[in-house]
């Protein structure tokens, strides 16, 4: 993702020690400040991929990070409709469309309402996905919190969301 999408990469990266940095104030002790000290040094690497993007202003980030989270929102919705069997990996890439949908978290006004249903949608999903194939069952597609007139049939007669 570094070479690719080098913007989520650096946004990814910025959520994670954020996040780390929060929880090792949360929990003071010895691993919290190994783990601190750890996260000091990612700092120096976030800089690096900071100049390595040029000049992005934080307006652009935002609009890139939030327009790459809805593509991939998209896709693994779009993905566990229409796939032939619900399996493990729907599960997970719910689960990572979830925490790509966290990272709007970093700019002001990006975590909508909308975002965070989203963000519950994709939890749910994962939830059930996973409790389904463990016991043995096919997981339902598409949301069953959709109101009906959102719900159209595709073409293989499979319900699915407008």
């Amino acid at each position: 993702m570094r070479e690719s999408v080098p913007i989520m990469a650096y946004n990814c990266k910025m959520f994670a020690v954020k996040k780390g940095l929060g929880l090792c104030s949360a929990n003071p002790g010895p691993a919290a400040d190994q783990a601190k000290t750890q996260l000091m040094n990612e700092l120096t690497d976030l800089e690096a991929m900071k100049s390595a993007m040029g000049d992005v202003k934080q307006e652009d980030m935002s609009y890139h990070v939030e327009n790459f989270v809805l593509s991939v929102f998209a896709q693994t919705d779009k993905e566990e409709r229409t796939c032939e069997t619900i399996t493990k990996k729907n599960a997970m890439d719910f689960k990572r469309t979830g925490d790509f949908i966290a990272i709007l978290e970093l700019f002001d006004g990006c975590m909508t309402e909308e975002w965070v249903e989203r963000k519950k949608y994709c939890t749910y999903k994962a939830g059930t996905i996973m409790k389904a194939l463990k016991a043995g069952e096919q997981p339902a597609r598409g949301n069953p919190f959709a109101p009906p007139e959102e719900e159209k049939k595709d073409d293989a007669g499979r319900r699915e969301s407008v």
